[in-house]
């Protein structure tokens, strides 16, 4: 089970439990900096297997030429 993270990492200021940004600042907490992050990753992984399928369908079609 993980930390809930009780204050603002650049105010201080007290956070409500599970946030997503500072009510006071507007910082990204931890958890949402990891979850943006882990999106990314998924997103980067998506793309990279859409540009896989372009180039081997691309090579199958130039090889049946």
């Amino acid at each position: 089970m993980e930390n809930v993270q009780a204050a603002c990492d650049k105010c201080g200021s007290a956070l409500v439990p599970n946030a997503a940004y500072c009510e006071r600042c507007g910082a990204r907490t931890r958890r949402a900096k990891r979850l943006v992050g882990l999106a990314i990753r998924v997103e980067l992984v998506f793309f990279l297997l859409v540009v896989a399928l372009v180039i081997g369908f691309t090579w199958i079609y130039a090889v049946q030429k």
